[in-house]
Protein backbone atom coordinates (compact mmCIF):
# COMPACT_ATOMS: atom_id res chain seq x y z
CA UNK A 1 0.00 0.00 0.00
CA UNK A 2 3.04 2.33 0.74
CA UNK A 3 4.14 1.91 -2.51
CA UNK A 4 1.05 2.59 -4.29
CA UNK A 5 0.77 6.01 -2.28
CA UNK A 6 4.55 6.78 -3.59
CA UNK A 7 3.53 5.88 -7.44
CA UNK A 8 0.84 8.11 -6.72
CA UNK A 9 3.38 11.20 -5.38
CA UNK A 10 5.29 11.00 -7.88
CA UNK A 11 3.48 10.77 -10.91
CA UNK A 12 3.54 13.66 -12.86
CA UNK A 13 6.38 15.04 -11.07
CA UNK A 14 7.10 18.08 -12.77
CA UNK A 15 4.03 19.25 -13.27
CA UNK A 16 3.56 19.24 -9.73
CA UNK A 17 6.13 21.36 -9.16
CA UNK A 18 5.55 23.72 -11.60
CA UNK A 19 1.98 24.33 -10.22
CA UNK A 20 3.54 24.78 -6.38
CA UNK A 21 5.84 27.42 -7.94
CA UNK A 22 3.09 28.87 -9.18
CA UNK A 23 1.06 28.79 -6.20
CA UNK A 24 4.04 30.73 -4.52
CA UNK A 25 4.25 33.24 -7.00
CA UNK A 26 0.74 33.88 -7.07
CA UNK A 27 0.72 34.19 -3.40
CA UNK A 28 3.55 36.84 -3.68
CA UNK A 29 1.70 38.95 -6.00
CA UNK A 30 -0.90 39.16 -3.67
CA UNK A 31 0.61 39.93 -1.08
CA UNK A 32 2.46 42.69 -2.85
CA UNK A 33 -0.61 44.41 -3.92
CA UNK A 34 -2.15 44.59 -0.27
CA UNK A 35 1.40 45.82 1.61
CA UNK A 36 4.03 47.67 -1.43
CA UNK A 37 7.54 49.02 -0.46
CA UNK A 38 8.20 52.12 0.26
CA UNK A 39 11.22 54.33 0.20
CA UNK A 40 11.72 56.48 3.64
CA UNK A 41 14.27 59.43 4.64
CA UNK A 42 15.73 59.53 8.29
CA UNK A 43 18.27 61.94 9.65
CA UNK A 44 20.44 60.85 12.44
CA UNK A 45 23.62 62.08 14.85
CA UNK A 46 27.05 60.94 13.74
CA UNK A 47 28.97 58.56 16.23
CA UNK A 48 32.80 58.43 16.43
CA UNK A 49 34.24 55.19 17.73
CA UNK A 50 38.47 55.28 18.26
CA UNK A 51 38.64 58.96 19.00
CA UNK A 52 41.57 57.78 21.42
CA UNK A 53 43.89 57.54 18.50
CA UNK A 54 43.85 60.93 17.38
CA UNK A 55 44.60 61.73 21.11
CA UNK A 56 47.29 59.22 21.28
CA UNK A 57 48.95 61.05 18.40
CA UNK A 58 48.53 65.06 20.14
CA UNK A 59 46.05 65.91 18.12
CA UNK A 60 41.94 66.65 18.30
CA UNK A 61 39.22 66.42 15.39
CA UNK A 62 36.17 68.57 14.59
CA UNK A 63 33.78 68.58 12.10
CA UNK A 64 31.56 71.60 10.04
CA UNK A 65 28.46 71.72 12.13
CA UNK A 66 26.26 70.65 9.42
CA UNK A 67 28.07 67.39 9.09
CA UNK A 68 27.13 66.19 12.19
CA UNK A 69 23.96 64.33 11.07
CA UNK A 70 23.79 62.21 8.05
CA UNK A 71 20.64 61.56 5.99
CA UNK A 72 19.94 58.26 4.15
CA UNK A 73 17.13 56.94 2.81
CA UNK A 74 15.45 52.94 3.36
CA UNK A 75 13.51 50.83 1.51
CA UNK A 76 11.35 48.33 2.48
CA UNK A 77 7.58 46.66 3.26
CA UNK A 78 5.29 49.55 4.49
CA UNK A 79 4.63 47.55 7.91
CA UNK A 80 8.16 47.37 8.67
CA UNK A 81 9.68 50.73 7.44
CA UNK A 82 6.52 52.65 8.69
CA UNK A 83 7.16 51.12 12.63
CA UNK A 84 11.29 52.31 12.57
CA UNK A 85 12.04 55.62 14.01
CA UNK A 86 16.06 57.11 13.97
CA UNK A 87 16.56 55.47 16.95
CA UNK A 88 16.30 52.36 14.87
CA UNK A 89 19.87 53.63 12.95
CA UNK A 90 23.59 54.26 13.55
CA UNK A 91 25.67 56.56 11.63
CA UNK A 92 29.84 55.42 13.14
CA UNK A 93 32.77 57.13 12.16
CA UNK A 94 35.36 54.78 12.83
CA UNK A 95 38.38 57.61 13.79
CA UNK A 96 40.98 54.59 13.52
CA UNK A 97 40.09 54.69 10.13
CA UNK A 98 41.00 57.94 9.42
CA UNK A 99 42.48 59.03 5.83
CA UNK A 100 44.82 62.37 6.64
CA UNK A 101 45.74 64.01 3.09
CA UNK A 102 47.56 66.99 2.72
CA UNK A 103 44.27 69.25 1.80
CA UNK A 104 41.90 67.35 3.46
CA UNK A 105 40.96 64.54 6.31
CA UNK A 106 38.63 61.59 5.23
CA UNK A 107 36.78 59.38 8.10
CA UNK A 108 34.58 56.67 6.48
CA UNK A 109 30.93 57.05 7.95
CA UNK A 110 29.09 53.63 7.67
CA UNK A 111 25.46 53.51 8.40
CA UNK A 112 23.29 50.33 9.52
CA UNK A 113 19.97 49.16 10.84
CA UNK A 114 19.38 48.10 14.24
CA UNK A 115 16.37 46.35 14.03
CA UNK A 116 14.87 44.86 10.59
CA UNK A 117 18.32 44.85 8.92
CA UNK A 118 16.98 41.44 6.50
CA UNK A 119 13.95 43.43 5.65
CA UNK A 120 15.13 46.91 4.58
CA UNK A 121 17.18 48.11 2.22
CA UNK A 122 19.76 51.24 3.25
CA UNK A 123 20.39 53.30 0.29
CA UNK A 124 24.41 54.22 -0.09
CA UNK A 125 25.67 52.65 3.42
CA UNK A 126 28.64 53.80 3.57
CA UNK A 127 29.82 57.57 3.42
CA UNK A 128 32.96 60.16 3.41
CA UNK A 129 33.12 62.67 6.54
CA UNK A 130 35.38 65.49 6.06
CA UNK A 131 37.37 65.84 9.70
CA UNK A 132 39.79 68.73 10.31
CA UNK A 133 43.04 67.88 12.97
CA UNK A 134 44.96 69.97 15.01
CA UNK A 135 47.17 69.85 18.20
CA UNK A 136 45.74 69.10 21.40
CA UNK A 137 46.83 70.43 24.59
CA UNK A 138 46.06 69.40 28.00
CA UNK A 139 47.19 71.34 30.90
CA UNK A 140 46.61 71.65 34.52
CA UNK A 141 45.28 75.02 36.73
CA UNK A 142 45.63 75.44 40.17
CA UNK A 143 41.78 77.33 40.63
CA UNK A 144 42.14 80.22 42.57
CA UNK A 145 39.27 81.29 45.08
CA UNK A 146 38.11 84.50 44.75
CA UNK A 147 35.34 86.92 47.26
CA UNK A 148 32.66 88.66 45.81
CA UNK A 149 31.39 91.63 47.79
CA UNK A 150 32.02 92.88 51.30
CA UNK A 151 31.60 90.90 54.47
CA UNK A 152 29.50 92.65 57.08
CA UNK A 153 31.08 96.16 58.98
CA UNK A 154 34.54 95.03 61.57
CA UNK A 155 34.85 92.27 59.41
CA UNK A 156 36.93 90.92 56.62
CA UNK A 157 38.11 87.70 55.04
CA UNK A 158 40.34 85.45 56.25
CA UNK A 159 41.84 82.36 54.61
CA UNK A 160 40.22 80.83 51.39
CA UNK A 161 39.96 77.10 50.28
CA UNK A 162 39.33 75.47 47.03
CA UNK A 163 37.93 71.28 47.22
CA UNK A 164 39.53 70.58 44.92
CA UNK A 165 41.61 73.42 43.80
CA UNK A 166 43.33 71.77 40.76
CA UNK A 167 41.77 71.58 36.89
CA UNK A 168 42.72 69.53 33.84
CA UNK A 169 42.13 71.37 30.76
CA UNK A 170 42.04 69.47 27.33
CA UNK A 171 41.41 70.91 23.79
CA UNK A 172 42.78 72.75 20.69
CA UNK A 173 46.12 74.60 21.51
CA UNK A 174 44.77 77.82 20.33
CA UNK A 175 42.35 77.72 22.84
CA UNK A 176 43.89 76.45 26.00
CA UNK A 177 47.06 78.17 25.45
CA UNK A 178 45.08 81.56 25.52
CA UNK A 179 44.07 80.65 29.66
CA UNK A 180 45.93 82.79 32.21
CA UNK A 181 43.79 81.49 35.77
CA UNK A 182 41.09 79.81 37.03
CA UNK A 183 39.11 81.36 39.37
CA UNK A 184 35.86 80.05 41.84
CA UNK A 185 34.10 82.95 43.34
CA UNK A 186 32.05 82.88 46.21
CA UNK A 187 29.84 85.66 47.43
CA UNK A 188 30.57 86.88 50.93
CA UNK A 189 28.16 90.15 50.99
CA UNK A 190 27.37 91.04 54.97
CA UNK A 191 28.90 88.01 55.75
CA UNK A 192 30.16 87.73 59.66
CA UNK A 193 30.60 83.90 60.13
CA UNK A 194 32.55 81.48 58.20
CA UNK A 195 30.88 80.65 54.59
CA UNK A 196 30.93 77.25 52.12
CA UNK A 197 29.16 76.87 48.81
CA UNK A 198 29.47 75.08 45.37
CA UNK A 199 30.65 76.97 41.89
CA UNK A 200 31.29 76.45 38.85
CA UNK A 201 35.00 77.56 37.86
CA UNK A 202 35.58 80.17 35.49
CA UNK A 203 38.42 80.41 32.82
CA UNK A 204 40.30 83.57 32.60
CA UNK A 205 42.61 84.92 29.61
CA UNK A 206 45.53 87.54 30.08
CA UNK A 207 42.55 90.54 30.17
CA UNK A 208 40.54 89.05 32.59
CA UNK A 209 37.87 87.90 29.89
CA UNK A 210 35.90 84.43 30.01
CA UNK A 211 37.28 81.89 27.42
CA UNK A 212 34.77 79.78 25.65
CA UNK A 213 34.89 76.22 27.20
CA UNK A 214 32.67 74.93 24.09
CA UNK A 215 35.79 72.65 22.49
CA UNK A 216 37.43 72.31 25.83
CA UNK A 217 37.35 69.18 27.95
CA UNK A 218 37.53 69.68 31.94
CA UNK A 219 38.03 67.26 34.49
CA UNK A 220 35.75 69.04 36.67
CA UNK A 221 32.41 71.10 36.47
CA UNK A 222 31.73 72.13 40.25
CA UNK A 223 33.99 72.71 43.59
CA UNK A 224 33.86 73.50 46.87
CA UNK A 225 34.87 77.69 48.09
CA UNK A 226 35.32 77.96 51.78
CA UNK A 227 36.15 81.60 53.35
CA UNK A 228 37.13 82.00 56.61
CA UNK A 229 35.44 85.84 58.18
CA UNK A 230 37.89 86.98 60.58
CA UNK A 231 37.84 90.44 62.31
CA UNK A 232 40.00 93.52 61.03
CA UNK A 233 41.53 96.47 62.62
CA UNK A 234 43.40 99.75 61.52
CA UNK A 235 46.95 100.42 63.37
CA UNK A 236 49.41 103.00 62.80
CA UNK A 237 52.85 101.76 61.74
CA UNK A 238 56.19 103.09 64.08
CA UNK A 239 59.27 103.71 62.28
CA UNK A 240 62.27 103.12 63.90
CA UNK A 241 65.83 103.51 62.75
CA UNK A 242 69.46 103.20 63.80
CA UNK A 243 72.56 104.82 62.97
CA UNK A 244 73.43 109.01 63.52
CA UNK A 245 73.02 110.73 60.30
CA UNK A 246 76.40 112.92 59.62
CA UNK A 247 78.04 115.80 61.79
CA UNK A 248 76.00 118.69 61.89
CA UNK A 249 72.84 116.98 60.55
CA UNK A 250 69.42 115.98 62.38
CA UNK A 251 66.30 113.46 61.65
CA UNK A 252 63.00 115.91 61.49
CA UNK A 253 60.80 112.59 60.58
CA UNK A 254 60.81 109.07 60.26
CA UNK A 255 56.74 108.06 58.52
CA UNK A 256 55.55 105.56 56.65
CA UNK A 257 53.51 105.90 53.42
CA UNK A 258 50.48 105.05 53.87
CA UNK A 259 50.61 105.74 57.81
CA UNK A 260 48.47 103.12 58.83
CA UNK A 261 47.20 99.91 57.88
CA UNK A 262 44.32 97.56 58.07
CA UNK A 263 44.97 94.28 59.81
CA UNK A 264 43.11 90.99 60.10
CA UNK A 265 42.92 87.93 62.22
CA UNK A 266 41.27 86.75 65.75
CA UNK A 267 39.55 89.32 67.61
CA UNK A 268 41.59 88.37 70.72
CA UNK A 269 44.91 89.02 68.73
CA UNK A 270 44.00 92.29 67.32
CA UNK A 271 43.06 93.27 70.54
CA UNK A 272 46.64 93.43 72.10
CA UNK A 273 47.63 95.23 68.64
CA UNK A 274 47.90 99.12 68.68
CA UNK A 275 50.63 99.49 66.12
CA UNK A 276 52.86 97.86 63.64
CA UNK A 277 56.70 98.40 64.19
CA UNK A 278 59.72 98.66 61.78
CA UNK A 279 62.50 97.16 63.79
CA UNK A 280 65.39 99.78 63.87
CA UNK A 281 67.71 97.42 62.33
CA UNK A 282 65.97 97.92 59.12
CA UNK A 283 66.11 102.09 58.62
CA UNK A 284 70.21 102.70 58.78
CA UNK A 285 70.65 106.65 59.13
CA UNK A 286 74.34 106.77 59.53
CA UNK A 287 75.99 109.42 58.04
CA UNK A 288 73.02 110.50 56.04
CA UNK A 289 72.76 114.29 54.89
CA UNK A 290 69.83 114.46 53.20
CA UNK A 291 66.11 112.84 53.18
CA UNK A 292 65.84 109.48 51.59
CA UNK A 293 63.36 106.40 50.92
CA UNK A 294 63.46 103.08 51.59
CA UNK A 295 60.76 100.28 50.53
CA UNK A 296 59.70 97.86 53.33
CA UNK A 297 57.75 95.05 53.23
CA UNK A 298 55.60 94.84 56.73
CA UNK A 299 54.25 91.57 56.20
CA UNK A 300 57.60 90.29 57.80
CA UNK A 301 56.84 92.38 61.04
CA UNK A 302 53.50 90.97 61.29
CA UNK A 303 52.62 89.68 64.64
CA UNK A 304 51.47 85.26 64.27
CA UNK A 305 48.22 84.98 63.34
CA UNK A 306 47.50 88.35 61.52
CA UNK A 307 47.62 89.35 58.06
CA UNK A 308 47.01 92.52 56.03
CA UNK A 309 44.16 92.88 54.89
CA UNK A 310 44.72 94.08 51.17
CA UNK A 311 48.21 92.41 50.05
CA UNK A 312 48.83 95.80 48.05
CA UNK A 313 49.68 97.43 51.33
CA UNK A 314 52.30 95.00 52.25
CA UNK A 315 54.92 97.44 50.66
CA UNK A 316 55.01 100.80 52.40
CA UNK A 317 57.38 103.69 51.52
CA UNK A 318 59.20 104.92 54.28
CA UNK A 319 60.47 108.57 54.49
CA UNK A 320 63.39 110.09 56.55
CA UNK A 321 63.77 113.82 56.63
CA UNK A 322 67.14 114.76 57.28
CA UNK A 323 67.72 118.31 57.76
CA UNK A 324 71.26 120.54 58.85
CA UNK A 325 71.53 122.08 61.88
CA UNK A 326 71.95 125.91 62.59
CA UNK A 327 74.12 127.56 64.41
CA UNK A 328 73.06 130.07 67.05
CA UNK A 329 75.32 132.14 69.72
CA UNK A 330 73.54 133.41 72.85
CA UNK A 331 74.64 136.01 75.35
CA UNK A 332 73.08 135.04 78.52
CA UNK A 333 74.28 137.68 81.76
CA UNK A 334 76.26 135.39 84.11
CA UNK A 335 73.50 136.42 86.78
CA UNK A 336 71.28 134.03 84.98
CA UNK A 337 73.43 130.87 86.15
CA UNK A 338 71.87 128.80 88.56
CA UNK A 339 74.73 127.69 90.78
CA UNK A 340 74.28 124.24 92.57
CA UNK A 341 75.98 122.43 95.72
CA UNK A 342 78.26 125.79 96.77
CA UNK A 343 79.16 125.60 100.58
CA UNK A 344 77.84 127.21 102.53
CA UNK A 345 79.39 130.55 103.88
CA UNK A 346 80.80 130.83 100.47
CA UNK A 347 80.01 132.88 97.37
CA UNK A 348 81.06 133.51 93.98
CA UNK A 349 82.01 135.86 91.72
CA UNK A 350 82.37 135.55 87.67
CA UNK A 351 85.09 137.49 85.64
CA UNK A 352 82.58 138.24 83.07
CA UNK A 353 79.48 140.32 83.00
CA UNK A 354 77.97 137.18 80.26
CA UNK A 355 78.63 134.59 78.75
CA UNK A 356 78.41 133.34 75.19
CA UNK A 357 76.75 129.79 74.79
CA UNK A 358 76.73 127.91 71.40
CA UNK A 359 73.66 125.85 70.42
CA UNK A 360 73.26 124.08 67.48
CA UNK A 361 69.62 122.76 66.18
CA UNK A 362 66.62 123.00 63.47
CA UNK A 363 65.59 126.66 62.49
CA UNK A 364 62.15 126.36 63.93
CA UNK A 365 63.31 125.06 66.85
CA UNK A 366 65.93 127.67 67.47
CA UNK A 367 63.58 130.38 66.84
CA UNK A 368 61.75 129.10 69.96
CA UNK A 369 64.56 129.43 72.24
CA UNK A 370 65.14 133.22 74.18
CA UNK A 371 67.69 134.30 76.54
CA UNK A 372 65.97 135.05 79.27
CA UNK A 373 64.48 131.25 78.66
CA UNK A 374 68.28 129.92 78.96
CA UNK A 375 69.04 129.03 82.70
CA UNK A 376 72.49 127.74 82.73
CA UNK A 377 73.75 125.65 85.69
CA UNK A 378 77.40 125.63 87.44
CA UNK A 379 78.32 122.70 89.21
CA UNK A 380 80.56 123.63 92.03
CA UNK A 381 80.42 120.73 94.16
CA UNK A 382 83.35 119.90 96.19
CA UNK A 383 85.04 123.39 95.01
CA UNK A 384 87.17 125.16 97.87
CA UNK A 385 87.97 128.55 97.58
CA UNK A 386 90.01 130.12 94.93
CA UNK A 387 89.69 130.54 90.86
CA UNK A 388 88.10 128.10 88.67
CA UNK A 389 87.46 127.03 85.28
CA UNK A 390 84.13 124.62 84.63
CA UNK A 391 82.01 123.98 81.75
CA UNK A 392 78.53 125.13 82.41
CA UNK A 393 75.44 122.94 82.02
CA UNK A 394 72.38 123.81 79.75
CA UNK A 395 68.71 121.85 80.62
CA UNK A 396 67.58 121.41 77.03
CA UNK A 397 66.16 118.55 74.67
CA UNK A 398 68.90 116.70 73.29
CA UNK A 399 66.48 115.25 71.29
CA UNK A 400 66.20 118.98 69.40
CA UNK A 401 69.38 120.76 70.60
CA UNK A 402 73.35 120.38 70.57
CA UNK A 403 74.95 122.43 73.07
CA UNK A 404 78.29 123.41 72.69
CA UNK A 405 81.12 123.16 75.48
CA UNK A 406 80.87 126.51 77.04
CA UNK A 407 83.24 127.39 79.95
CA UNK A 408 83.60 130.01 82.64
CA UNK A 409 85.89 131.52 84.80
CA UNK A 410 84.99 132.35 88.15
CA UNK A 411 85.93 132.86 91.38
CA UNK A 412 84.80 131.10 95.14
CA UNK A 413 85.11 133.66 98.23
CA UNK A 414 85.04 132.02 101.75
CA UNK A 415 83.98 134.53 104.86
CA UNK A 416 87.80 134.46 105.50
CA UNK A 417 88.67 134.94 101.97
CA UNK A 418 86.77 138.08 101.98
CA UNK A 419 88.11 139.45 105.16
CA UNK A 420 91.64 139.18 103.35
CA UNK A 421 90.15 140.64 100.26
CA UNK A 422 88.83 143.64 101.87
CA UNK A 423 91.30 144.72 103.96
CA UNK A 424 94.35 144.02 101.67
CA UNK A 425 93.38 144.46 98.09
CA UNK A 426 91.56 146.75 96.10
CA UNK A 427 88.76 145.29 94.48
CA UNK A 428 88.92 147.63 91.01
CA UNK A 429 92.48 146.14 90.70
CA UNK A 430 91.23 142.18 90.78
CA UNK A 431 87.51 142.29 89.48
CA UNK A 432 87.93 144.29 85.72
CA UNK A 433 83.98 143.99 86.10
CA UNK A 434 84.12 146.59 88.77
CA UNK A 435 81.23 145.83 91.06
CA UNK A 436 79.72 142.50 89.52
CA UNK A 437 81.08 141.15 92.83
CA UNK A 438 78.49 143.32 94.94
CA UNK A 439 75.74 141.95 92.63
CA UNK A 440 76.67 138.35 92.63
CA UNK A 441 74.72 137.86 95.64
CA UNK A 442 71.86 138.61 94.04
CA UNK A 443 70.66 137.10 91.05
CA UNK A 444 67.85 139.56 90.38
CA UNK A 445 69.77 143.05 90.56
CA UNK A 446 70.85 144.27 87.06
CA UNK A 447 74.51 144.26 86.54
CA UNK A 448 75.76 147.33 85.06
CA UNK A 449 76.38 146.69 81.49
CA UNK A 450 75.84 143.41 80.88
CA UNK A 451 74.42 142.46 77.80
CA UNK A 452 70.92 142.99 76.58
CA UNK A 453 68.35 139.77 76.01
CA UNK A 454 67.77 139.29 72.64
CA UNK A 455 64.23 138.97 71.52
CA UNK A 456 62.91 135.52 71.39
CA UNK A 457 63.20 135.55 67.18
CA UNK A 458 66.51 137.43 66.78
CA UNK A 459 68.84 134.84 65.04
CA UNK A 460 72.50 135.67 66.05
CA UNK A 461 74.79 135.67 63.57
CA UNK A 462 76.13 132.06 63.46
CA UNK A 463 79.69 130.89 63.72
CA UNK A 464 80.71 128.33 61.62
CA UNK A 465 84.36 127.96 63.08
CA UNK A 466 82.93 125.39 65.20
CA UNK A 467 80.91 122.12 65.86
CA UNK A 468 79.06 121.35 68.99
CA UNK A 469 80.11 117.99 68.34
CA UNK A 470 84.06 118.79 68.02
CA UNK A 471 84.11 120.70 71.55
CA UNK A 472 86.92 120.18 73.29
CA UNK A 473 86.23 117.47 76.67
CA UNK A 474 87.06 120.34 79.15
CA UNK A 475 88.06 118.84 82.71
CA UNK A 476 87.13 120.87 85.63
CA UNK A 477 90.01 123.16 86.29
CA UNK A 478 90.06 123.59 89.94
CA UNK A 479 93.51 125.61 91.22
CA UNK A 480 94.75 126.01 94.67
CA UNK A 481 92.90 128.86 97.16
CA UNK A 482 94.64 132.08 96.72
CA UNK A 483 94.33 134.15 99.71
CA UNK A 484 93.90 138.18 97.82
Amino acid sequence: MLRNAVKILTRNLGLKLLALLFAVTMWMVVVSLDEPTINRRFTIAVTFENEEVIEAANKYFEIEADAANVTFNVFGNRSVVDEMSGSDFKAVADMSKLIQGEEENIVPVEIMALRHSSQVTILKRTRELKVMLGDLMRQAFVILPVAQGEPAEGYAIGSMVVEPNRLWVSGPKEVVSTIDAVKAAIDVTNMSTDISDSVVPTLLDQDGETVDTTRLTLSLEIVTVKAEIVSQKTVPIKVNYSGKPAEGFEVISASAEPAEVTIKGKSDVLNAISSISIPEEVINVEGAEEMFEQKVDLNQYLPRGVSLNKSVEGSVTVKIDIEQLERRVFTVPVRNIGVDDLREGYRIEYNERNVDIEIYGLKDDLNRLTVSALRPVLDVSGLAAGRHVKKLQLPLDDQKYVVGDTMISFTIFSEDNDENHTGDTDPDDEDPNGDANDNNGDPGEDQGNSSQEPDAGEDNEPDTTSDPRDGQSAADEDEDPQEE
